[in-house]
């Protein structure tokens, strides 16, 4: 069997489930928001700045004991949270430095991306062996194997779903799958105009608006869709900004106000946008330094992990 049937048999049996209904995008011009989103924030203060603290202050430092750290996610538990780094576990610890457990993968691979389901539960995606994985009561259970398509981010929904941003090695494509239990609902690859939302999604988050909010390395933006996948907007940084270098988004998050809050990579910087993309603020007076990753919880305090460090850093934004 030659590569491209392989490929095909591949995706015909990731996907033997796929709805034929699958709603389909659209887009408008590039960096545009085209749509407005169809639910709204509860919060009376979404986007206003006297919502922010005037100088974010940082509130904790936590040591992980990894060479260097990866990805951040804030568990059930507002002084909570997983974190990965340079060894094949996920340490859930507490904003004291406690220790509270360590997750092995099955494969014994570096978990580069995992999120907390709906109900509690901890699920990673393995970027080697093409899997997605639960963790429940100690043991990991495989839910979806994606074939000829690489895992990069995963995230979990406030329906109880999961979105995972996937990219082909073989060729130049990438896209964003909805699944439910383990069957995939949903795919979101092209624009109306069959042109290609994504070209390398490495993070993902749902905002609270239910909009789909990508973090794409070889772009260099933030791309969003709502909820059907409908083009709304991309972020390229803030034009006014003229002391950074070029964008350089990774992690992603937003909060119960409906910011989305990025971090900038290069320029050590965390941007701060509303729902429908408008730049807020810059967080970049807590001495960050190659922030990677971030999550908030559900008190709104910003967890941030430094790519070069060991470190966790806790951070107070809002009033």
């Amino acid at each position: 069997m030659d590569s491209v049937e392989a490929k095909e048999t591949n995706e015909k049996e990731t996907n033997e489930s796929l709805e034929s209904d699958i709603p389909s995008t659209s887009s408008g011009k590039a960096s545009n928001s085209t749509t407005k989103s169809d639910y709204e924030c509860d919060n009376s203060a979404v986007g206003k700045l006297g919502a922010f603290l005037e100088v974010p202050k940082v509130l904790n430092i936590i040591k992980t004991k990894f060479r260097w750290t990866y990805k951040v996610e804030c568990g059930r538990g507002t002084n909570q949270f997983y974190v990965s780094g340079s060894k094949s576990i996920i340490k859930h610890m507490d904003s004291k430095g406690i220790l509270l457990d360590e997750i092995a993968t099955e494969s014994r691979n570096i978990p580069r991306c995992f999120t907390v389901s709906r109900d509690g539960h901890l699920m990673y995606s393995d970027t080697v062996d093409r899997s997605i994985n639960v963790v429940n009561n100690g043991k990991v259970k495989c839910i979806a194997k994606v074939g000829v398509w690489k895992p990069q981010s995963i995230c979990s929904t406030s329906s109880g779903e999961l979105l995972v941003a996937l990219k082909a090695d073989d060729v130049d494509e990438a896209k964003v799958v909805r699944y439910s239990s383990s069957k995939v609902t949903q795919e979101v690859q092209f624009d109306s105009n069959g042109q290609p939302l994504y070209s390398d999604p490495h993070y993902i988050d749902e905002n609270k608006n239910l909009d789909i909010v990508v973090s794409d390395f070889d772009a260099k933006v933030v791309v969003v869709v709502d909820k059907i996948g409908s083009f709304r907007f991309t972020y390229k940084g803030n034009p006014s900004d003229k002391t950074s270098d070029v964008f350089c988004p990774r992690g992603l998050t937003s909060d119960s106000m409906c910011h989305i809050l990025v971090a900038d990579f290069e320029n050590n910087l965390i941007h701060v946008i509303d729902q429908d993309g408008q730049f807020l603020r810059l967080i970049q007076n807590c001495g960050l330094h190659l922030p990677l990753d971030l999550s908030t919880n559900s008190d709104n305090i910003l967890f941030v992990v430094e790519y070069y460090s060991n470190r966790v850093k806790e951070i107070q934004y809002l009033k």
